[in-house]
């Protein structure tokens, strides 16, 4: 490895790829090493790129000169990386920097804009216009950085590097991304004599609990000076990174007045070059050599993450900590057995389990009439119907006596809005077959209060007679539901929550209806009424990515799995345009329950072989199998992560086993991720 020496380091780097090229400098962050661009590089070099990767002062081989402070700061890291350009006769270049690196990037560009061409950060938003105090739930996230302000921090920190960069490595991405070797490997730059000594500054600077670096002084002050940048620039986030999540970076675009893309990238977590190499070649190659007038936002899916050997992965996954948002790609390993957390004399299909833990489980009137439609479960694991005995109190025997607007019909799904209200779908459907009129509705309870605070009717011109409203999911905001219609004739059907105005998208159109080439099949049978009919249901399952932006669904006599932009949602799309938009994920099998997780996986329930399964880029891949799983149905994710779902036992009722019982004994399982 070469060196260079300027008046404060000996800089170790590496320069690859054809010397005549466009020159692109590769900033590592923290706590990592230059190696972290290894299977970036390539790429790069192909497209005709020169790469100069260095090493950060403070790790690996990079040495001071002198007795110079021990300083972190950004703006002296930006400065390091000019005097290394400098020396290597460098003038005009590209830059792409991730974690510490972005931030040196973001200097670069602020204090020497006639030399930076390009720009791309990787998974640390820029500082430009100063550093707020972060809300509560990012300083949560950001715990080490209060913590090394500590006197106890610090000397933790100086005696322990290696585990306190572990415990990083372990949350900041989803279980079982790295291997063991890999870490080691990087941790042997972490024993550079002044790797503490620069963490430590890097991170108390920030917050004003030291002073920077003197001579970078000018710099800082220009950084939180300077509102926008104009350069051509990308930013990459990882949906799923657990200490700047996608929830961190939503004022990034705000910062670029030039061409500019935000790029997301599904299951990827904080450290996205290492996780998917592949995706963030792409994205700079896009970047760095094509033209910059066509960057365009995106959410990456089509990348299959990188992840480490199997017997390594529960050791990684057993003390992680994943944070969340949008996509569907990383897959977690699964921790213990499927558990039954509670038994029911009557079918359930839909559970909600709220922020603060509770539970709770809905119970249709298919083939019975369900003496609750609402029910939480208590600790004990009784039931209560919720939010009180009156919502509960219509059964089929009372139909002409009591309102149908006023009580739960036929719940069949209920959903928390993670805006503190617990949402009940009521198709007004009992048996799955006419529609009570006036009763297909959206009834909103405020789990502070247990009150209903809102009844949204469903009108007959959007819930058709023989529309069956399925399952819902909510725009990260609250203000948005999207429905499937599993009826005859299917549709997602768009609700306004706060005017309450409905419509019904993709109606009819073969992308919702069921696949007449689909026959459901349990243990390799065709399910079959007596009469010979299989099961039809249209759209059916139903999820939403982590951002909002990305609507799933399937029919559940279907092997097809679509997405659609949430933006073509909007009343004011044209139905072609949506169609257009429409996009096939990946063929998976018979479902009927769908759930991403805020892990960003998406989960699937397969009931013709009792398993649940995930998906993993374009292909399905089973998470368990269990024969207590008689017809998985509907998901619902506990805050500490614990998935639950419904048996709803669909093939052991009266429609598909002559002289079954009215009432079926059905359950609530569990698994831990």
């Amino acid at each position: 490895m070469p060196f260079l020496t300027t008046d404060t380091l000996e800089i170790a780097y590496r320069d690859a790829g054809p010397r005549d090229g466009p020159a692109v400098l590769l900033i590592h962050g923290w706590p990592d090493d230059a190696s972290t661009w290894d299977e970036v590089v390539p790429a790069l070099n192909e497209a005709g790129l020169r790469t100069i990767v260095p090493t950060l002062r403070g790790f690996g081989e990079t040495r001071f000169v002198g007795d110079g402070p021990r300083t972190g700061n950004s703006a002296i890291l930006a400065m390091d990386m000019i005097a290394l350009m400098d020396g290597l006769g460098i003038d005009r270049f590209m830059v792409a920097g991730h974690d510490w690196g972005a931030n040196a990037a973001e200097a670069m560009a602020v204090g020497w804009p006639e030399r930076i061409e390009r720009m791309a950060m990787l998974c640390t938003p820029p500082r430009l216009g100063g550093m707020p105090t972060p809300p509560f739930e990012q300083a949560q996230r950001q715990w080490y950085h209060w913590f090394m302000a500590t006197a106890r921090g610090a000397q933790a920190v100086r005696d322990d590097r290696k585990g306190f960069a572990h415990i990083h490595w372990v949350n900041w991405s989803p279980p079982g991304w790295f291997d063991e070797t890999t870490f080691e490997r990087v941790a042997r730059s972490f024993e550079a004599p002044d790797w503490a000594d620069i963490t430590l500054h890097s991170y108390r600077a920030r917050w004003d609990e030291a002073e920077p670096d003197p001579a970078s002084r000018w710099l800082e002050e220009k950084v939180r000076e300077t509102a926008t940048l104009s350069l051509p620039a990308i930013y990459v986030q990882g949906a799923v990174d657990g200490v700047n999540p996608p929830s961190a970076a939503k004022d990034v675009p705000a910062k670029f007045a030039g061409p500019f893309a935000f790029v997301t990238l599904s299951g990827v977590g904080h450290f996205a070059q290492r996780e998917a190499p592949d995706a963030v070649s792409r994205h700079l190659t896009a970047l760095f050599a094509g033209d910059p007038a066509t960057l365009l936002d995106m959410n990456d899916r089509s990348l299959i993450v990188k992840k480490a050997k199997p017997y390594l992965v529960g050791l990684a996954a057993a003390g992680a900590i994943a944070a969340v948002t949008a996509g569907a790609t990383a897959v977690a390993q699964t921790r213990g057995p499927l558990t039954q957390v509670a038994r029911f004399d009557h079918q359930a299909t839909g559970v909600a389990v709220t922020a603060d833990g509770r539970r709770f489980v809905n119970f249709p009137r298919w083939t019975d009439d369900a003496p609750i439609s609402v029910a939480e479960i208590r600790k004990d694991g009784s039931l209560a119907p919720y939010p009180d005995a009156k919502w509960n109190s219509w059964r089929n025997a009372k139909a002409n006596e009591l309102p149908v607007g006023d009580h739960f019909v036929c719940v069949q799904s209920i959903v928390p809005d993670g805006h503190g209200n617990l949402w009940v779908l009521d198709p007004g459907a009992p048996g799955n077959e006419k529609i009570l009129e006036g009763a297909p509705k959206l009834v909103r309870i405020d789990l502070a209060t247990d009150r209903v605070t809102k009844v949204i009717a469903v009108p007959a011109d959007v819930a058709l007679q023989g529309t069956y409203l399925n399952d819902i999911r909510f725009s990260p905001d609250g203000r948005i539901g999207y429905i499937t219609d599993s009826g005859t004739r299917g549709a997602i059907i768009v609700v306004d929550l706060e005017s309450g105005k409905a419509f019904r998208a993709l109606d009819g159109h073969p992308f919702t209806q069921i696949d007449k080439k689909v026959t459901v099949e349990i243990d390799g049978k065709p399910l079959l009424r007596p009469d010979g009919r299989q099961p039809a249901f249209a759209s059916d399952g139903i999820a939403i990515s982590n951002d909002g932006r990305t609507l799933y669904w399937q029919a559940l006599t279907g092997k097809t799995l679509y997405a659609i932009d949430t933006a073509r949602l909007r009343p004011d799309v044209s139905e072609a345009d949506r169609a257009a938009a429409v996009k096939t994920v990946a063929t998976t099998h018979v479902a009927d329950g769908l759930w991403m997780s805020k892990a960003g996986v998406l989960y699937i329930t397969s009931p013709g072989n009792y398993s649940i399964t995930r998906l993993n880029g374009t292909k399905v891949e089973t998470v368990l199998k269990d024969k207590r799983l008689r017809w998985p149905d509907t998901f619902s994710e506990g805050p500490d992560g614990t998935i639950y779902v419904t048996a709803s036992h669909i093939q052991d009722t009266q429609w598909f086993t002559p002289g079954a019982p009215p009432s079926i004994r059905t359950e609530l399982f569990s698994f831990k991720l």
